[in-house]
């Protein structure tokens, strides 16, 4: 389909077929198929190779990120231009369901790695970021801006102008709120992340994940003596 370049079609078609075909995941059904996903790969090896009977945050993690690909196949908003005022209020919604969710998915990551390798909550996120600090930003931009508001973007929020890091027009903001600075000192703006950039965060946190029980079976066992119990 062709979009015009600053409407948000693109930008949502492309991120979805990023998040579909690096989790393996088969979206074209009313439920994802995720036979060949992370957590079905993590399931087999636990009941096939070492006779377990379900692991259930597998199978939970596997559902609950069929959320994020029901937001991502949402092609309501289109047609809606970034450079249009009334527009950017609405996708501003429409990232902030889509942070939400994945900041639940982010926050499940960092408690598995802080089970499995006795972590602190700050070196857990740095080891599930693509560089020291990204996931600590991402969440903390989530948790200001879009959860708790009270004593932080809603502190401050006297009719902010949005603005998306997807936009092809770049605007110039002197101290805006944004994943590389959350403070809440007279920011003139809101720079709101790339899609892509959300959906490379949580993969990043898959794979980390991924290499950790390939490279550490004791660890793999680990989680899978916690949440072990017959499936319905």
């Amino acid at each position: 389909m062709d979009y015009k370049p600053n409407y948000f079609g693109e930008i949502r078609s492309r991120a979805f077929q990023y998040w579909e075909q690096s989790t393996g995941r088969n979206c074209q059904a009313v439920n994802d198929d995720i036979t060949s996903a992370y957590e079905c790969k993590w399931q087999d090896r636990a009941t096939s190779e070492m006779n377990y009977n379900h692991i259930s945050i597998f199978c939970s993690l596997g559902e609950w990120a069929n959320n994020i690909s029901d937001v991502l196949q949402n092609d309501s908003y289109d047609y809606y231009d970034y450079l249009d005022e009334e527009h950017r209020k609405s996708l501003f919604r429409y990232y902030t369901r889509l942070m939400l969710i994945i900041s639940e998915m982010l926050c499940d990551f960092e408690e598995i790695v802080q089970l499995l390798e006795s972590l602190q909550t700050k070196k857990a996120r740095d080891f599930l970021s693509i560089q020291s600090g990204d996931l600590d930003s991402v969440i903390g931009f989530i948790n200001n801006v879009c959860k708790h508001k009270v004593g932080n973007y809603h502190l401050c929020n006297h009719h902010l102008p949005l603005w998306f890091e997807d936009c092809n027009k770049v605007f110039s903001f002197a101290n805006p709120l944004c994943i590389k600075n959350i403070g809440f000192e007279h920011p003139d703006g809101i720079l709101v992340p790339k899609l892509n950039y959300l959906i490379q965060v949580i993969l990043n946190c898959y794979c980390r994940l991924d290499e950790l029980f390939e490279r550490e079976a004791d660890k793999f066992k680990e989680i899978c003596d916690k949440y072990n119990g017959a499936s319905y």
